[in-house]
């Protein structure tokens, strides 16, 4: 079975009442996430652990895997047409890749729209997928050039509602864990944290997918394309 990465993936993977003996390597290049995953599969009994490894450099063997899930992954990797050939590597004739990215997802965006708007144009965010990432072809054109068929990528699309309980507490927490820019959190940032939470707050509300009802609960609404493919040649 597959890099499966974090554990959601695992316990969805369970949840299908797969055959025994059944076989997950779970792998993410971040070491906490890593630590995460094990933790929680030590919690829950599972057989598996997850390993520090890159998705543009796969220490598994050619054809190993009947099926590989990369969750939410390749518009944020370096080298995102290097990771896709790996996933065909390593995926055996027959097998399933299955991946997902955001066509939109309001957060994450806000938090980029937000570092440029306080500290210009030319900022960036430590993890920040490829502008690309909003076009309905591009997870295919990464596939098609990882070495899979055209033809056999499925797309599908997906909304994911998340409610905000308290925009002022969502704010804060949302920017403290996407607002890091490259190389970590600077003096500059402390000195101009509240204006940019604030700035963060402001640009949300004007966001497609931010949603307020009548009774006043906030509702964000993000867009997830699925491409799911087989591989149907050498």
């Amino acid at each position: 079975m597959p890099p499966a990465a974090l554990a959601p993936v695992t316990e969805a993977l369970l949840a299908t009442s797969p055959p025994a003996g059944l076989q997950i390597k779970a792998t993410d290049i971040a070491a906490g996430m890593v630590q995460l995953y094990n933790a929680t599969s030590a919690a829950r009994k599972w057989p598996y652990t997850a390993t520090a490894m890159d998705a543009q450099k796969l220490d598994f063997a050619d054809k190993t895997f009947s099926h590989t899930f990369l969750s939410f992954g390749l518009p944020i990797i370096d080298d995102p047409v290097r990771a896709a050939k790996e996933m065909y590597r390593t995926l055996r004739p027959g097998g399933t890749a299955v991946t997902a990215f955001w066509l939109q997802i309001p957060q994450g965006e806000c938090a980029q729209e937000t570092r440029c708007a306080v500290y210009g144009p030319d900022a960036r965010l430590a993890v920040q997928p490829k502008p690309e990432h909003k076009d309905r072809d591009y997870l295919r054109s990464l596939l098609v050039q990882g070495g899979f068929r055209f033809q056999d990528v499925q797309l599908h699309e997906k909304s994911a509602f998340l409610p905000v309980r308290s925009l002022d507490e969502f704010a804060l927490a949302i920017w403290s864990a996407l607002g890091v820019p490259p190389g970590g959190w600077t003096q500059h940032d402390e000195d101009t944290w509240d204006a940019a939470v604030a700035k963060y707050k402001e640009l949300l509300q004007k966001r497609s997918g931010f949603r307020v009802d009548g009774q006043g609960n906030i509702t964000l609404e993000a867009i997830a394309q699925v491409a799911i493919v087989r591989k149907t040649r050498e």
